[in-house]
């Protein structure tokens, strides 16, 4: 990202330090880089980043959800998803807008909720991808990992900022 545009406050005083953060933005940039490359050492990182923080059994359940939220992402968006690195610090607006679909489902804030889902996937279809999110992150929620609650107007904010051409 430009200097001076580095994303929202929490991006830049750890948000990722948190595990429920960790997971969902480092699973999602991880499965996303599995389908773009066709290479499943992306999918392995990803699986062993959760066996490592979960334990095999819960991995396996979250890695579950995960992939079906990801796969709805990629089927439902009108247009390819734009994410930083895995192991970057820091938070583009996509990813932004999808871990805050995850905390939202867990703060059992619909309005956002939706905000987001139409933020990220860029056309009013957003169904199957609120209700994988659902799934996601009720089976997060059920094994401890809360995420840090996303209003509506941070939602928007995040949402007016530069359009992604101008930083990746």
């Amino acid at each position: 990202m430009a200097k001076g545009n580095e994303g929202p406050a929490a991006a830049r005083c750890g948000y990722l330090d948190r595990l429920p953060e960790r997971l969902v933005v480092e699973g999602f940039r991880r499965w996303m880089a599995g389908y773009d490359t066709g290479d499943i050492q992306c999918w392995e990182l990803a699986w062993n980043l959760y066996a490592k923080a979960l334990g095999p059994k819960q991995a396996r359940s979250a890695m579950a959800e995960l992939s079906c939220w990801v796969r709805a992402i990629r089927a439902s968006s009108a247009r390819s998803m734009c994410l930083f690195p895995y192991g970057c610090g820091k938070l583009c607006r996509d990813e932004c807008m999808a871990v805050s679909m995850v905390a939202c489902v867990q703060h059992r804030d619909n309005d956002a909720l939706v905000a987001a889902a139409t933020q990220l996937i860029g056309c009013e279809h957003i169904e199957e991808t609120v209700d994988t999110a659902r799934s996601f992150g009720e089976m997060l929620d059920s094994i401890g990992q809360h995420l840090i609650p996303v209003p509506r107007p941070v939602i928007e904010d995040i949402a007016m900022r530069p359009g992604r051409e101008r930083f990746h």
